[in-house]
């Protein structure tokens, strides 16, 4: 049985660890008691050895993420820096169960990626995630996981970092007024769209089943009045259109999600000459009328350079 355009129903398997992890959380939420915020620094970290996801797992996530913009032959041998979501969350969501909040209302805000090398397939992993920043105002607690990926030979092969934050109860703080960058002169790196399933198989490639994300219903009782498709997921559609290899590091804030199904989605890019001092350049996700769904930036960090995947050496 497939749920549509072939990710099988059958890669619920695969995903039983964090299936676990969201009846953990909905246990936690029902019998949670607010309690004073910890710093980060009082928790510890989690580091776990994993085994390497499996082939077919990978290859339904690599047709999903990469077929339509015609760089999944980059990824033989090797697996992509994006799907780090598949195999960190877990461990983000054993960090977040020692948490005094609501985790069912967890808002993704962000993501960064830096590769140092590639990750190759069919080797185990050791996944290290850590609370790297708390920081509490008054209507919400903002929180960032850092995440490194390596192997038994080479420890950091991938860094990760997930921005999160929790609404507390009570009033809204207004919105600060932001200064309106300076124009830019996008460049369009590639096209996308997404269907009305495209939610369901990211949840099936990733184990991440929000509702919002694929059942209709639920969906439209949300604050977004419909089904819209994971932040991570826009991230990686994304991160194909924008030529892997020409940057080994992007950080990225979901502004607006992508509602499901959406016909129309460009990926846009600031022109080399617009870098700034440190190499970034701007990042955008645009839809219908000029909406903004991801905005970031990316660069090519001269201390990092991708590798062979049969000897990733990580670089400094």
């Amino acid at each position: 049985m497939t749920a549509k355009a072939g990710v099988p129903w059958s890669l619920l398997r695969h995903q039983d660890e964090m299936l676990r992890m969201g009846g953990r959380i909905v246990l936690h939420t029902a019998r949670r008691a607010l309690r004073p915020s910890p710093g980060a620094a009082d928790i510890a970290p989690i580091t776990r050895a994993i085994a390497a996801p499996p082939a077919e797992l990978v290859g339904h996530y690599v047709d999903w993420s990469c077929a339509w913009a015609g760089t999944a032959g980059r990824y033989a041998g090797q697996l992509p820096p994006h799907m780090v979501s598949q195999w960190s969350l877990p461990l983000v969501g054993e960090l977040l169960l020692r948490l005094p909040y609501r985790l069912t209302g967890v808002i993704n805000q962000g993501a960064s990626l830096r590769v140092h090398g590639p990750l190759p397939r069919d080797t185990p992993l050791i996944v290290r995630a850590a609370l790297e920043r708390i920081d509490q105002t008054a209507d919400r607690v903002r929180v960032v996981v850092a995440i490194t990926t390596g192997t038994e030979r080479h420890a950091n092969l991938l860094e990760a970092k997930l921005h999160m934050s929790f609404l507390l109860p009570g009033p809204r703080a207004p919105k600060a007024v932001r200064e309106r960058p300076p124009p830019t002169q996008w460049r369009t790196a590639g096209l996308w769209h997404a269907d009305a399933d495209d939610g369901l198989r990211f949840a099936l490639l990733t184990g991440d089943f929000n509702p919002i994300h694929w059942c209709g219903p639920l969906a439209r009782r949300s604050v977004f009045g419909g089904k819209v498709l994971h932040g991570f997921g826009s991230l990686v559609r994304s991160y194909e259109a924008l030529q892997p290899g020409s940057f080994n590091e992007i950080d990225v804030r979901f502004v607006r999600p992508v509602p499901l199904p959406c016909a129309a989605l460009s990926v846009q890019v600031a022109p080399e000459g617009d870098a700034d001092a440190d190499g970034w350049r701007a990042v955008r996700l645009a839809g219908a009328g000029d909406a903004v769904h991801l905005a970031g930036r990316l660069r090519l960090h001269c201390g990092t350079a991708p590798t062979d995947a049969a000897d990733p050496t990580p670089q400094t």
